[in-house]
């Protein structure tokens, strides 16, 4: 779909700032009077490439033909430079019109993306270097100067013109970055990558834009040069020594091991003469802990003061091996959770990439900040490899890998946390985001204001995203901005932080602002009744609150169900049911599939709402006839242990015990941070009859037990998750066991409970006995 605008008479050029100026061409005067391209339709100019033009630049050819022809309705006929010379034409590339106009270009200042836009008496000179500086060119002058915009593969912004000229324009680009990529199933589209001179490496770019930055093996490839499989049966030392045994799963390699070396150097080398269209070979850690701690991986890790040291000992032998043999290909590994650190004094090979991962950083404020710890490790991090790397490249993320749905809202932080990163030497960045479903919380809007400052880092924050909400959704765009705003501000205090594992609970995500957001939408959705284009892409944006507000609710009582206390049954609540309709409409229609990186299909999802909206019984506790004398308070053991799944408690001595009056975290405060395990005893009273409610939710993982029976089952390791469970009880005294366990990070437990007249509450206090 195409927005096109009426009117435009003369378009200036305008230069922008976002890349380098490059000096070193031959000096020529500017064109004092605006340059006619076209007009009603009839165009004086040919557009011309070389005879033997590659293909870039005959597609870009093609290219700037058809948008022109958009913008004009006037068809620029391509010739090839064999043809006499016309009185006003578009050289685009090298070609005999500079040998024939005695211009030289030096064409090393471009590189392979670089490119030059120049007016010269009634000729547009576009030329750069190959294979995709020419290409660039013609999107920078359709962009840039012209007005054109492409928001997503489907949704463009083209401009419409009687008559269409340029002002003087002299102007040469070399992009800050060389490898920019917009990791967003949304962006994948070679097209819209191209136009936007993204140089994706998991887009869909061909030989016709020029190719893209191409990687084997793209990441975690220890298990792929020497496979566990193969290998370890006979050769265990290849693989990591932890606690004083050879991994075989979940393994790292050893990287000090000869042998090793020579494997993964002979793979390498295998794998670049057979794939010659590659420029990019990772030889880097698997996506998990478990580094050797053999004698050799110690000793050099403890010397470099980083378990990187073993690691570019490995990858450092390999970049020497291949550099003479294939000297336009790179070593890439990362600098990734317990290897981020910087050497002492080792330096990485010239023909090495050291790819330095953000994963645990805070994503609401601009890393520069130093806001948070974290923060300020990554920004250590990085100015000491700034100062060692001959190639430094980024690792970034754009979302939360726990739900794609819930509110992410980083868009402020991104143009600053760019140019803090190339100010600091970095020359690739690779932005994830949701990439295994389409629609994603803003991702379109994502992928395009990622576009917009990895090619030019200085691009407006504002401007990229209202040309976006204008030109996506219309006359809803100023309810949309309005929606940003709000969530933005809700993240805006120093005190706030955003993981890439937040979940709907997350404290900046109140009802309040649900409710406004609820709101805007609704406004959103009534200004677009009559564009059906825009009006989708509203319910697409929507469906991040409709979650969100499900999410919630789902676990809430009141809003959620009716509970029928005389019946003793619960059903979803008919504004729960429209909701939940609307939202699984749209999100079918649409094609998201995907609630989370990992698991959580939209199929299964809908099940489990679904299985809620018909009436269903409670299931029933009785109260025991028999109850001991109790006191107030429940009976609390700790254990300061680590497990990953809540272990058997009776065949464990606690680290303390007492009585508390509450089921949280108080009794482990003194011990943090530490991975540890809770077990709550006693009993609970339950002053009526009725239908009650309980919700766990837990990170790690947790389990509720009352009169011996579960009710809440949230096991597992996890980021903060409720479960709720119901049951239909009678007046009286229950016991009770809530064991909760957290394997290390964030920690979370919250107990709650409602029931009839009793609104949803911390399960705590007179109710709470043992």
């Amino acid at each position: 779909m195409y927005r096109k605008y009426t009117g435009l008479a003369i378009i200036a050029a305008v230069l922008f700032a976002g890349c380098t100026h490059l000096p070193g061409l031959t000096s020529l005067p500017a064109a004092p009077e605006p340059l006619l391209i076209a007009e009603n339709g009839v165009t004086p100019m040919k557009i011309v490439v070389s005879e033997s033009a590659p293909e870039p630049t005959r597609h870009a050819a093609q290219e700037l033909r058809h948008f022109l022809k958009e913008i004009t309705g006037a068809d620029l006929q391509v010739v090839d430079d064999t043809t006499p010379a016309g009185e006003s034409e578009i050289w685009l590339g090298n070609s005999r019109r500079y040998s024939d106009n005695n211009i030289l270009v030096d064409y090393k200042v471009f590189g392979n993306e670089g490119y030059l836009i120049r007016t010269r008496g009634r000729n547009l000179l576009i030329t750069g270097g190959e294979p995709r500086g020419v290409l660039y060119g013609v999107y920078g002058l359709l962009e840039d100067h012209l007005g054109c915009r492409w928001f997503t593969p489907e949704i463009s912004s083209i401009p419409k013109a009687n008559v269409l000229a340029v002002l003087p324009i002299d102007e040469v680009r070399v992009p800050a970055l060389e490898y920019r990529e917009p990791f967003v199933y949304d962006c994948w589209d070679g097209d819209w990558a191209a136009r936007n001179r993204m140089n994706s490496q998991s887009a869909r770019l061909g030989s016709q834009h020029g190719g893209k930055v191409q990687y084997q093996g793209f990441v975690h490839t220890f298990d792929l040069l020497v496979p566990p499989k193969e290998y370890f049966d006979t050769h265990p030392e290849y693989f990591s020594l932890v606690g004083g045994k050879r991994l075989k799963e979940r393994t790292q390699l050893c990287c000090t091991n000869e042998e090793v070396i020579h494997l993964v150097t002979e793979k390498v080398r295998r794998l670049m003469a057979e794939h010659p269209e590659a420029t990019v070979f990772s030889v880097s850690q698997n996506d998990w802990y478990n580094y050797c701690e053999c004698e050799h991986c110690t000793a050099l890790a403890e010397a470099e003061g980083s378990q990187i040291a073993p690691v570019l000992h490995l990858v450092n032998h390999v970049a020497r091996a291949v550099k003479d043999e294939f000297p336009d290909k790179l070593i890439d590994t990362l600098a990734y959770q317990y290897t981020r650190k910087a050497p002492k004094t080792m330096r990485p090979e010239p023909n090495v990439i050291i790819r330095l991962c953000s994963i645990e950083c805070d994503f609401s404020h601009p890393f520069e900040d130093r806001l948070t710890p974290e923060n300020r490790a990554f920004c250590d991090d990085l100015e000491n490899w700034s100062r060692i790397a001959n190639r430094l490249w980024i690792w970034n993320y754009n979302t939360s890998f726990h739900e794609y749905l819930v509110p992410f809202p980083n868009l402020r932080v991104r143009g600053p946390n760019i140019r803090y990163l190339i100010a600091n030497n970095v020359r690739g960045i690779f932005e994830q985001d949701v990439y295994n479903t389409p629609h994603g919380e803003f991702s379109a809007l994502s992928g395009y204001f990622g576009a917009k400052l990895l090619w030019n880092p200085e691009y407006d924050t504002d401007l990229a995203i209202n040309e976006f909400l204008n030109g996506v959704y219309g006359a809803a765009a100023t309810p949309i901005r309005l929606y940003l705003d709000l969530i933005h501000d809700a993240v805006k205090e120093p005190s706030t932080s955003m993981n890439i594992w937040i979940s709907t609970d997350e404290p900046f995500i109140t009802d309040a602002l649900l409710e406004r957001a609820d709101a805007l939408f609704d406004i959103a959705e009534k200004a677009v009744p009559d564009d059906p284009v825009a009006l989708e892409q509203v319910r697409i944006a929507r469906l991040s609150v409709d979650y969100t507000i499900l999410s919630r609710t789902q676990r809430m009582p009141g809003k959620a169900y009716v509970l029928d206390h005389a019946r003793g049954t619960v059903k979803a609540s008919p504004e729960f049911k429209a909701r939940a309709a609307r939202f699984f409409d749209v999100a079918e229609r649409c094609g998201f599939t995907q609630l989370r990186e990992v698991g959580g299909l939209l199929s299964e999802y809908k099940k489990e709402i679904y299985a809620l909206f018909e009436e269903h019984a409670a299931g029933t506790l009785a109260a025991p006839s028999e109850v001991p004398p109790l006191k107030p308070g429940a009976f609390v053991r700790y254990y300061k242990m680590y497990c990953e799944a809540l272990p058997d408690f009776s065949a464990l001595s606690p680290t303390e015990e007492g009585v508390v009056s509450a089921l949280d975290l108080e009794p482990g405060k003194k011990y943090q941070p530490t991975a540890d395990a809770y077990l709550y005893t006693g009993y609970i009273e339950i002053p009526k009859n009725g239908v009650y409610a309980f919700s766990v939710n837990s990170n790690d993982g947790s389990r509720l037990k009352i009169n011996g029976e579960v009710i809440v089952d949230n096991d597992g390791l996890h980021k903060a998750t409720s479960v709720m469970g119901f049951r239909l009880m009678e007046k009286g005294f229950y016991p009770f066991e809530l064991a909760y366990f957290d394997a290390g990070g964030g920690s979370a437990l919250e107990v709650q409970y409602a029931g009839p007249g009793i609104p949803f509450q911390p399960l705590a206090g007179a109710i709470l006995y043992h």
